[in-house]
């Protein structure tokens, strides 16, 4: 009954088509587009993909936008246009159909070998063959069958075979095909989508499935293939494009022949789409089975944070060629501007308003950067940066993963949630515990940087022979404060032990450290003789810094309050010594002299417990060096990178 309900529809729609004027029909489609376009949420946000993965980082929103509701009024414009197939002749085509090359069709002819046109979802496909046939070149056109309405089809069959098509569906058609070229009949096929078989070929710079039955059989019968496109100009109008044959018989490798005629096709097709892009069919699943995967890392500013977020993106990147990253720096208008992100990310139905809400939360620039980029994982570590992970994951169907906890947003909203063991995250199968930040320091790396460390203009002889105490300095946090008493304590007890050991030190600070601390390691340390390096972050270059200073020291000593260079000097493999700041006069207030409060301190406690470090004094730091270096025994190393790098590549 639906069938025949349709089938009537169908019959009396275009009944009343027919009797309108073109330009007006093709609005009526193009406005039956624009309905399709809001009632096919899916559908629109699977093309806003894929236009943001084929134009990378080149458009805006609202351009991607404008291309898929173009694409949409096709699709409508195209229906009707179907729908009036009996009014259109070869007066119609004459006046409305312009034909751009065909040279390329009068010298394959002239060839007399057979010929295969070759389309693509571009325009309104279906009245290239149409118009083929109105101009003479009657076509063989390779369908899909559709079973749900097989009456509907049907009509819709007639009508093209009425104007010379003629018209034969896939399953067993290879026979039906080879035998129409035998004729010397003209074969058409569309040749842009493929199912699990096909060759993958690069479309805007992502292999893509295409499907090699065509090759096959113009190989098969030495035919030539001619590229073909109609694009839609105005209105009624179009303008049908052939493009220059290939000749598979010049390569004479089956297998090499298909891949350069599949690669010449998609770069042609490739090249009308760029021309044009509203007017390909954007809402397929194009690159469903690439195995090309693009990482997205957001950098909330805290250099430690986008470390750690590109140590997983390098080891993603050494498992597989066709994995490549880009990062974006996240920047929020103001305090309210990110509440406001929370907020939704908390409460958003499905994907929807995720761009909105990220275009008028984040700064303009940042904006621009982030919406104009598409990713199949999203990176990030810290809470600054988890809303923006959450809603654009959402809007591209992309996998998330996020370091550290994503409170206050649920534990479920991500796919994978990376974090220490002192946030005591419930257990999940997509919660990964680790002991404290993401760190990968492999032991080659950590000589290429030693190697690199000599080159810094502020290094200073070469101190072979000796040992070699590292010092790395965190800054003020929340919870602790890096006073010059503290800082000038423990270079008092560094330089003493150098002496007693005729040893030297590497020191670094970073960039939260007090501008006050800085100038008082300056004054301190620049000139000594047992310093052979000062590195400060407000003057200096830090690349690589910290990974030479531990690849080149025998001792590394690590102020407590910087989780992320306590776990980077444990997963060193070197000897490490963790020196806890003093804490914030508010924080010992507080805690009323608790010392299981901070999550600072549980991590310490942990790491030392497993033996990967020793917490001191730092009134006890001079015999602690020399402890450590006058027993020498081999350091543990926290390596915990390959279960993390594990869980990440599942992603993919």
């Amino acid at each position: 009954m639906l069938d025949w309900l349709a089938c009537t529809l169908v019959k009396s729609l275009g009944w009343l088509l027919c009797r309108l004027p073109p330009g007006l029909a093709v609005w009526l489609g193009e406005r039956l587009g624009d309905l399709a376009y809001w009632l096919q949420p899916r559908r629109r946000h699977t093309g806003l993909r894929n236009v943001r993965a084929a134009f990378d980082g080149a458009l805006s929103p609202q351009e991607a936008r404008r291309i898929i509701r173009s694409s949409f009024r096709q699709l409508g414009a195209g229906l009707l246009e179907l729908l009036r197939l009996p009014v259109i002749d070869s007066a119609y085509a004459h006046r409305y159909l312009a034909l751009e090359g065909s040279h390329h069709l009068e010298a394959a002819v002239a060839s007399g070998r057979p010929i295969v046109f070759l389309t693509a979802h571009y325009g309104n496909w279906e009245l290239s063959s149409i118009a083929g046939a109105l101009k003479g070149y009657p076509i063989v056109a390779l369908a899909r069958a559709q079973a749900k309405l097989p009456k509907l089809y049907r009509l819709l069959v007639s009508y093209r075979e009425s104007k010379g098509c003629m018209i034969i569906h896939k399953g067993g058609a290879m026979r039906r095909l080879l035998a129409a070229l035998a004729q010397g009949r003209l074969v058409g096929i569309v040749g842009d989508q493929a199912s699990r078989q096909g060759v993958f070929v690069d479309f805007f710079g992502r292999p893509a499935l295409f499907a090699t039955g065509p090759f096959e059989l113009a190989r098969r019968r030495q035919a030539l293939i001619l590229p073909v496109f109609i694009h839609r100009v105005r209105g009624p109008w179009h303008r049908i494009v052939i493009e220059p044959s290939i000749d598979l018989a010049k390569t004479p490798h089956a297998k090499e022949a298909v891949q350069e005629g599949l690669e010449r096709f998609a770069a042609a097709l490739a090249r009308h789409i760029r021309e044009e892009p509203g007017q390909w069919l954007w809402m397929h699943k194009r690159w469903k089975r690439t195995p090309a995967r693009r990482v997205l890392v957001l950098d909330d500013g805290k250099r430690g944070h986008l470390k750690q977020s590109l140590a997983i993106v390098e080891a993603l990147e050494a498992s597989s060629e066709s994995v490549t990253h880009q990062v974006v720096r996240i920047r929020y208008r103001h305090a309210a501007a990110r509440l406001a992100c929370v907020l939704w990310s908390l409460g958003m139905p499905g994907r929807w308003g995720a761009t909105r809400c990220l275009q008028l939360g984040l700064a303009p620039d940042s904006a621009r950067a982030l919406l104009s980029r598409y990713a199949d994982i999203i990176i990030s570590c810290g809470a600054a940066s988890v809303p923006v992970n959450h809603l654009w994951a959402k809007e591209n169907a992309a996998k998330s993963l996020v370091i550290m906890n994503p409170a206050p947003l649920p534990l479920k909203r991500f796919d994978l949630v990376i974090a220490p063991r002192h946030d005591r995250l419930p257990a999940r199968r997509n919660v990964l515990v680790v002991s404290g930040a993401v760190a990968r320091v492999p032991e080659q790396a950590l000589r290429a940087a030693q190697g690199r460390l000599r080159a810094h203009p502020q290094f200073r002889g070469n101190g072979s022979g000796s040992p070699v105490i590292g010092v790395l300095l965190g800054g003020t946090t929340a919870h602790y404060r890096l006073s010059e008493a503290f800082v000038e304590a423990l270079c008092a007890q560094v330089l003493g032990a150098c002496e007693a050991l005729d040893g030297w030190c590497l020191v670094t600070s970073s960039r939260r450290t007090p501008a006050e601390v800085e100038r008082l390691l300056a004054e301190r340390l620049q000139a000594h003789p047992r310093c052979r390096l000062l590195v400060l972050a407000s003057r200096d270059p830090l690349d690589g810094t910290l990974e030479g200073i531990l690849g080149s020291s025998d001792v590394a000593v690590v102020t407590g309050e910087s989780i992320s260079m306590v776990t980077e000097a444990c997963a060193s493999g070197r000897h490490v010594l963790a020196v806890e700041p003093p804490r914030q006069a508010r924080v010992r207030h507080a805690l009323k002299g608790a010392h299981a409060g901070l999550r600072h301190q549980r991590f310490l406690q942990e790491l030392a417990a497993g033996g990967y470090l020793r917490v001191v004094a730092v009134s006890e730091l001079h015999h602690a060096i020399r402890r450590i270096l006058a027993q020498p025994h081999p350091a543990k190393r926290l390596d915990e990178f390959t279960q993390i790098e594990q869980a990440a590549r599942a992603l993919l």
